[in-house]
């Protein structure tokens, strides 16, 4: 009797409803088709198009990628199924993983009969059963997984993505998977959606209920006290860790969570587990070596920060590999490290490399506060300065020294190379009152160009009208900069003086408002005013010069002439029965319409854009006659 009963357990896992994604490989396909037809599962290419992503930005790749052990327990979940089955071919062979309720388990073999074997003793696959043979090439296969030439079970699977139901995959496929298409979204789906729709209370009670839940919903609920800013955030990644070991972002989370308590043991300890799931990732190397450091082991905070940059090269580890040899009194390696960081920074790192800097006492340290703030464009005189008082014959004296001579023969140089309409745009002096006037300028600086705030003034008569202020963000080493200065805006005609100040640069530019120009709002606005055949009736030179106006006005009046034969519909020969033109067709107005009427019409067009917009002006004006009239009391 215990034979039988063993025999019908292995038989009742091999009926449950599992689920076998596309492998990853070149035979990706094809292998993967082999094992479903040999588990009787359904094909993978149909998972090719229907597997969800995951509630949360970067889906799988945040938690480690689809082909892991906890890729595999998140499809389990996202999907619903019995089991999942991963695979994925390496140097050494296939590997494969298997999810189920239980947790996940991989083994590497050197065929895919091994494989097959291995599912055999897990109760999966028939015993004694040879290893399938695919029905389909690998290009076949490629092409159904990506909706090309569907066969009918295909062609369900994209009628379902469109939401015209899940035709032959019902009963196929897992409920909850079927259901998610159709729009009944599982719980961590919901609690990321009311997240979306920025509401934090419903999304942060509905995170507390998913805390117990299965590995998707704990992952989604620690998320979510993460974006939240919930402090719960800690306990629920050291949670995570503990109930689901085999998912590098609980480790991960556990070493933010640490460093945040200044726990740099823990940290440690947290980016050596991650590492033994990722041994290739560049930010667990990056941070294992800010862990190696906080617990006070700097050649292994070296040699971390050291494999870091040979998976990738990026600025964090570069500024934390300047600072350990900073320490150590290594100057030409921490410089190394410094120019480098400082190459690839794009302006978000350097203020955490000067902070850590900052706390501590070596002279290698002060010296590269001055050295990092100067190319980064911030004020460094009074470090160099510190260095000198504090170190007055350290080898690097003289480098200070020439470093502040340069510091006071440098500064800051501006230069207006155009004032637009609209940013980036050609000249358009000159400007007409109510435009907004955006100056752009080149700034340049000696040694580095210094971080400031770009401002722009307004004057009438030696009065400020108006200030206006941009603070700038660029990377390191930046020494010249081309960039839109704030807009101020002229409020009536005549004449101001235009000041655009970077630090201690100053420009002064006289301007003279004229009076307000239609065609030139209309093309601040971005509205291009077209006829029937949808030709532009003004050039941009002819819209921005002196006769703009008049030549709008006059070529849209012919185009309205020159459209009036073809309004021959019922609605636009019957007079209309309110309005400005009642008892006037549209056809009527189009033959002779009047410049003040047309005038009217771009006023409105400028108060309400969309009357405009895509149309052309004959289409649009005859709308706002209708609209008119309707309107009318």
């Amino acid at each position: 009797m215990r034979r039988i009963l063993s025999s019908l357990l292995l038989l009742g896992l091999a009926l449950a409803q599992g689920l076998v994604l596309p492998f990853e490989g070149p035979r990706g396909y094809t292998l993967a088709q082999a094992f479903a037809q040999g588990l009787n599962a359904p094909p993978p290419t149909l998972l090719a198009l229907l597997l969800p992503d995951l509630p949360w930005r970067g889906s799988y790749e945040l938690a480690g990628g689809l082909h892991t052990r906890a890729g595999a327990r998140l499809a389990l979940a996202a999907t619903g199924a019995d089991w999942v089955l991963l695979g994925r071919e390496e140097e050494g062979g296939l590997r494969l993983i298997l999810a189920t309720p239980k947790g996940a388990q991989e083994g590497l073999f050197r065929t895919p009969e091994l494989a097959w074997l291995w599912l055999q003793g897990q109760g999966l696959a028939p015993r004694f059963s040879p290893f399938p043979i695919p029905s389909l090439s690998e290009e076949r296969l490629q092409a159904l997984a990506q909706g090309q030439d569907p066969d009918p079970l295909h062609q369900s699977a994209l009628d379902l993505k469109e939401g015209r139901g899940s035709g032959l995959l019902e009963g196929l496929l897992p409920k909850r998977l079927l259901l998610l298409w159709q729009g009944t979204l599982p719980p961590a789906y919901e609690a990321f959606r009311l997240l979306a729709e920025g509401k934090r209370e419903e999304a942060l009670k509905r995170a507390e209920a998913l805390t117990q839940g299965d590995v998707l919903e704990r992952t989604a609920a620690h998320l979510l006290f993460r974006a939240l800013e919930d402090e719960r955030w800690k306990e629920t990644a050291r949670s995570l860790a503990q109930a689901f070991p085999e998912l590098p972002l609980a480790w991960e989370e556990v070493s933010f969570a640490a460093f945040a308590e200044g726990k740099g043991e823990e940290a440690k300890e947290a980016l050596l587990q991650a590492l033994k799931l990722r041994p290739d990732y560049w930010l667990y190397w990056t941070n294992l070596g800010w862990a190696y450091y906080l617990a006070g082991d700097l050649p292994r905070a070296i040699l971390a920060s050291e494999r870091a940059l040979q998976l990738s090269p990026n600025a964090t580890a570069l500024y934390n590999l300047g600072l350990f040899r900073a320490i150590y009194g290594d100057y030409l390696g921490a410089k190394a490290a410094y120019d480098r960081a400082l190459r690839l920074d794009e302006g978000e790192d350097f203020p955490e490399a000067l902070k850590d800097l900052e706390a501590r006492k070596e002279p290698l340290a002060l010296y590269f506060r001055a050295y990092l703030a100067e190319r980064a464009g911030l004020e460094a005189k009074p470090l160099y300065e510190a260095f000198l008082a504090q170190h007055p014959k350290h080898p690097l004296g003289p480098a200070a020294r020439r470093a502040l001579a340069q510091l006071g023969e440098g500064g800051a140089r501006l230069e207006v190379l155009r004032l637009s309409l609209i940013p980036g745009d050609v000249d358009a002096r000159p400007f007409r009152a109510g435009e907004a006037v955006f100056p752009e300028v080149r700034l340049t600086g000696t040694p580095y160009l210094k971080r400031d705030a770009l401002e722009t003034r307004l004057y009438r008569e030696g009065a400020l009208l108006q200030e206006e202020k941009k603070p700038l963000g660029f990377p390191p080493l930046t020494t010249a900069l081309v960039e839109n200065a704030p807009a101020v805006t002229l409020p009536a005609p005549g004449r101001y003086t235009l000041e655009v100040r970077y630090g201690e640069a100053t420009l002064l530019l006289p301007l003279e408002a004229g009076p307000p120009s239609l065609a030139r709002r209309l093309y601040a606005l971005g509205l291009e005013v077209r006829d029937l055949s949808g030709q532009a009736l003004l050039t941009p030179k002819e819209a921005l010069g002196e006769e703009g106006e008049r030549l709008l006005l006059e070529r849209t009046l012919q185009a309205l002439k020159e459209a009036a034969p073809l309004a021959t519909s019922s609605r636009l020969t019957i007079p209309l029965p309110k309005g400005p033109y009642a008892g006037k067709t549209v056809q009527e107005v189009l033959k002779e319409p009047s410049l003040e009427g047309v005038r009217a019409f771009f006023e409105a067009v400028l108060e309400n854009p969309e009357l405009l917009a895509e149309n052309d002006v004959v289409n649009a004006f005859v709308n706002w006659l209708l609209k008119l009239s309707e309107n009318a009391p």
